[in-house]
C-alpha cells in the first residue's frame, strides 16, 4: 500500500498496512519467507522519513528447483496429477516508481512474469501484479488513495484436494483487485486523527472453488501522536465485513458473511537507532450470523510485532510474530487465524557479497463451512529454514538460496517434507 511508503503521515491500519501489501504482490501465499521480508523491510523504514524521488526498471530471471511441487504427499501428489519434483523458470520485469512533489507524491509498483515448469507444464501461468497510489494534501490533511491488482497460480499449499478431480485439485488462478484511501489531518508533529476504508475482491478462476470468492470492505478510525523523539502512538479501531457471495446458502434469511472488529494500540519507532521496533496489539471479536457445530473460537489477542538490531557495521538480526484472521481462498474455510513467527541473521562478507540465514513458523487453524469442498483441514503448521548468498555489483544482484520446508496438519495426505533451491538473476536500471 502506498500509505505505507508515506511514513511521515502514516495511517497503518493497525500495522497491517505494509505486510498485507506484500501479501497481495506475492499472491497471499501462505509460505511465510514473504511475509518475514516484508515485515524484516518494514522495520529497516524510518518513521518520520520523506521518500526520495526513484525509478527503478528491473528485469530479472529465478530459476527454482522444488522436491515437492504438490504441497503434500505421495499420494496428494497423484491425486493432484502432478510430479511431486520439478524446475520452474520465472522471467520477470517488474517497475517501482516514486515521485515525490512538495508535500505531494505518487507512486507506482508493478511486475509481469510468467511461471514455466519443466513438467508439470499444467501449472505454467502469468504473474501479474500491480499497485498505485498518492499522497494529496487537502488543507491540514494528507488524503492517500490507493489502487492494487495481482493475479497469479495459488500456491498449492492453500489448495485442498479433491478427489477423483485432477483439474481442480492443481490448477487455480487467484485475481485480487483492490481499492482504498486514508485520511489524517493535523500537523506532522502532535496529535493526529485519521480513517482508512479499504474494498477487495479475491476470485478463483476453477469452477469449484467459486464458493470462496469473498468480497472484504474494511474501514476504521485512529487517533495517534507523532514526535521524532517518541515515534508514533496509536489508538485505534477497525472493522472488516466479508461476504461470500458465490456460495450456497444454508439458510435463505442469513447471507454467507462474517465480520472481525478489532480495537488496539500501535507503536512505531524506526527512528535510526541501531534498534528498530514497530508493533500493535488489539483485540479481535470474530462475529457470524451461523455458526457450525464445532467450529473455533477464534476471539482473543491479534499481534504484529517486528524489530531490527544492527551489530557492528556487518550484522542485521531480525524477528517478528503477527497474528491475524483472515482467509484461505483454496480451503472451504469461513475465516482462518493464522499466527506467523520468524527470525533472521544478516551479515556483510564485502561490501558486494552478504550472506543470511533465516527460520520460521506459520500456524493456521481453519473454521469450516459445514459442507466444505474437497477435503478440509482443521489447522496446519508449516516451520521453514533458509540459507542464501547475495552478490550486488551496481546493477547487477546475483543469488542463490536453499530452504527446507516441513508441514504438519492433522490429515497425512497434507503432511511434507521438501527441499527448495533457488538461482535469480536481476539488472536494474535507476535513475
Amino acid at each position: 500500500m502506498v500509505v505505507a511508503w508515506l511514513a511521515y503521515t502514516r495511517v497503518t491500519e493497525g500495522g497491517e498496512v505494509r505486510r498485507r501489501n506484500a501479501n497481495l504482490l506475492a499472491g497471499v501465499a501462505c509460505l511465510l519467507s514473504s511475509t518475514a521480508a516484508a515485515q524484516a523491510d518494514q522495520a529497516l523504514e524510518r518513521t518520520f522519513s520523506a521518500p526520495a524521488r526513484s525509478v527503478k526498471l528491473t528485469v530479472s530471471n529465478d530459476v527454482f528447483y522444488d522436491t515437492n511441487i504438490a504441497r503434500g504427499s505421495d499420494a496428494a501428489a497423484q491425486l493432484r496429477g502432478l510430479q511431486n519434483e520439478d524446475v520452474r523458470v520465472t522471467p520477470t520485469a517488474s517497475l517501482d516508481m516514486t515521485l515525490p512533489r512538495g508535500r505531494a507524491l505518487l507512486a507506482v509498483r508493478g511486475s509481469i512474469g510468467y511461471d514455466a515448469y519443466a513438467r508439470n507444464d499444467r501449472l505454467n501461468r502469468e504473474r501479474l501484479s500491480f499497485g498505485a497510489g498518492a499522497k494529496l494534501p487537502l488543507a491540514f490533511c494528507a488524503v492517500a488513495p490507493d489502487v492494487a491488482f495481482a493475479r497469479r497460480q495459488i500456491d498449492l499449499i492453500d489448495l485442498s484436494i479433491v478427489p477423483g478431480v485432477a483439474d481442480a485439485s492443481a490448477e487455480n488462478v487467484q485475481m485480487l483487485k483492490e481499492v482504498s484511501a486514508a485520511v489524517v489531518c493535523g500537523p506532522e508533529i502532535g496529535i493526529r486523527p485519521g480513517a482508512h476504508v479499504r474494498y477487495t475482491t479475491t476470485r478463483n478462476s476453477a469452477p469449484l472453488r467459486r464458493g470462496q470468492d469473498v468480497e472484504e470492505l474494511r474501514y476504521g478510525s485512529e487517533l495517534n501522536y507523532a514526535h521524532p523523539l517518541v515515534g508514533i502512538l496509536a489508538i485505534f479501531v477497525q472493522r472488516r465485513d466479508f461476504t461470500y457471495d458465490n456460495r450456497q446458502r444454508l439458510v435463505v434469511s442469513l447471507p454467507p458473511t462474517f465480520s472481525v472488529t478489532n480495537a488496539g494500540l500501535r507503536v512505531d519507532r524506526r527512528l535510526g537507532a541501531r534498534l528498530q521496533l514497530v508493533g500493535s496489539l488489539s483485540y479481535a471479536d470474530l462475529m457470524s450470523p451461523l455458526n457450525v457445530p464445532g467450529a473455533r473460537n477464534f476471539d482473543g489477542l491479534n499481534w504484529n510485532v517486528s524489530a531490527t538490531l544492527r551489530v557492528g557495521g556487518r550484522t542485521l538480526l531480525a524477528a517478528g510474530s503477527d497474528r491475524a484472521i483472515t482467509i484461505s481462498p483454496g480451503f472451504s474455510s469461513d475465516s482462518v487465524r493464522q499466527t506467523n513467527h520468524f527470525g533472521s541473521l544478516s551479515y556483510a562478507l564485502t561490501p558486494l557479497v552478504r550472506v543470511g540465514v533465516a527460520v520460521s513458523r506459520a500456524e493456521r487453524d481453519f473454521r469450516l463451512v459445514a459442507a466444505p469442498v474437497g477435503l478440509a483441514i482443521t489447522r496446519d503448521r508449516l516451520d521453514a529454514a533458509t540459507v542464501r548468498i547475495d552478490y550486488a555489483k551496481r546493477q547487477v544482484n546475483v543469488s542463490l538460496r536453499g530452504a527446507y520446508q516441513r508441514r504438519d496438519s492433522h490429515n497425512d495426505l497434507f503432511d511434507f517434507k521438501g527441499a527448495q533451491a533457488t538461482l535469480s538473476v536481476s539488472y536494474m536500471f535507476k535513475r
